[in-house]
């Protein structure tokens, strides 16, 4: 089978497909993204979106404080990192599929336990283990599958499958919230494994597959190691040639930070509003939804924006992430105190989440318009997300300790404040890359 310049087979594009079609890969891959799509929507709100809502119960039935609690999505993230970069050299030994796979099993059954855990050590161990699934089945992993589908709209792609974790922010936790209030935490987790049975296992194990740019044969496979990624004269395709490069470290440092600020968030916004606001936990249920509302939003937008004004679209993305980590700051007081204001909570909603939605695409779709061509791609993949689990990791459990600290959480605002500002100048410093300069006169 001869393989046409684009990576796909020759023989797919006859006449048979309409021409129409064969310029949107959106409609010819459509099926795998859309099941790609539902199944990171289960699997992220299984690991990311589940606990944090739970956490306030879970310390109150412990008798531990805000410091401690933080420890639980700490070490999903640690274990996460340390297992990152492994986890990309699974993809790229075994493929996306098997990964995906492997990781939607070993989910179900371990979230299964979550319910029956009798002590804070025990949910500490599943959370572990969760980053352990996660890095099989996570965005990561998700991102090299669509670079093995996608080529011309790559970055709108990862984009729509990205807005998957923030529809699982809008969904699960006013629903989580509401089991909550009715049945308890225990009850309440049990969602988790039966999404995972009835929607993930089964897209994973019959639907999803490696696509036909991602597996090529050892001839082509060596004719592109003599390639050069993006301009074919420059940007080695060798993974370790490409830790050479600034560009990489500048998209390393990017991701640590914005992930410290999201990540950080993302579990300590019930907290927040509940013990600094006085809200109830189906509001603050309320207010979560509303912020992956405004992501789902601004990753769209920014996803259909970097296929065409990458530069624009980033320093846009970042420039309304540090807008809205200013906004839960109490400006009378001259932002020593974070506001009670419910008006200006709900401008922060939805600031902070199209900032929060824009960036995290750009972060995402940035490296594999630069890079998705390199076979290595998988490996690179996995060592930028190994950045992004440290930032998640330090940012949640700084955070956490901040809070018990200082009785507030300004402290941890006035970083997440430093945080964006340094996103910003890594990007700026990422475009203004000999790298990026080159893939834009290409």
């Amino acid at each position: 089978m001869t393989l046409a310049d684009d990576g796909f087979p020759a023989d797919r594009k006859c006449c048979c497909v309409p021409a129409s079609l064969q310029k949107s890969e959106i409609a010819l891959h459509g099926s795998q993204l859309v099941s790609i799509w539902i199944f990171f929507f289960v699997t992220g709100g299984v690991t990311y979106h589940i606990p944090p809502v739970m956490l306030p119960t879970i310390m109150q039935e412990f008798h531990t404080d805000q410091y401690h609690i933080s420890w639980l999505p700490s070490i999903f993230y640690l274990v996460k990192g340390v297992f990152t970069i492994p986890g990309g050299y699974a993809v790229d030994s075994l493929g996306c599929s098997t990964c995906l796979r492997a990781g939607a099993i070993s989910l179900m059954f371990f979230s299964a336990l979550y319910s029956v855990a009798p002590t804070l050590w025990c949910l500490a161990c599943l959370h572990g283990i969760y980053g352990l699934c996660y890095d099989l089945s996570s965005i990561a992993t998700g991102t090299v599958f669509l670079t093995s589908w996608f080529e011309e709209q790559r970055a709108l792609a990862i984009s729509i499958m990205a807005t998957a974790f923030s529809m699982a922010g809008v969904c699960f936790p006013p629903v989580i919230g509401a089991l909550i209030h009715q049945n308890g935490w225990r009850v309440a987790c049990l969602l988790g494994p039966f999404l995972t049975a009835v929607l993930a296992v089964p897209l994973a194990c019959f639907v999803l597959r490696d696509g036909p740019l991602l597996r090529r044969s050892c001839e082509q496979r060596g004719h592109l190691q003599g390639l050069q990624c993006g301009d074919h004269e420059h940007m080695p395709l060798s993974f370790w040639r490409c830790l050479r490069l600034g560009a990489v470290w500048h998209l390393a440092l990017l991701s640590f930070c914005e992930l410290y600020i999201i990540m950080a968030l993302i579990n300590s916004l019930v907290l927040y509003l509940q013990a600094d606001v006085g809200m109830s936990v189906q509001l603050c249920g309320f207010y979560t939804s509303i912020v992956f509302q405004a992501s789902s939003a601004g990753k769209v937008i920014a996803g259909a924006a970097m296929d065409s004004r990458q530069v624009l679209t980033g320093v846009v993305s970042c420039t309304t992430l540090l807008l809205g980590t200013l906004l839960p700051l109490d400006f009378p007081s001259g932002g020593l105190r974070v506001t009670s204001s419910h008006s200006q909570l709900l401008v922060f909603a939805v600031i902070y989440g199209l900032g929060f939605g824009a960036s995290y695409s750009v972060l995402m779709s940035k490296p594999a318009k630069m890079f998705g061509k390199m076979p290595e791609f998988s490996k690179l993949q996995a060592f930028l997300m190994l950045f992004q689990v440290l930032g998640g990791f330090f940012g949640t459990l700084i955070t956490g300790k901040l809070r018990a600290a200082t009785g507030s959480y300004a402290a941890a605002f006035h970083v997440f404040i430093a945080m964006a500002f340094l996103a910003f100048v890594s990007y700026i410093a990422l475009e203004m890359s000999s790298t990026a300069r080159r893939l834009r006169h290409f």
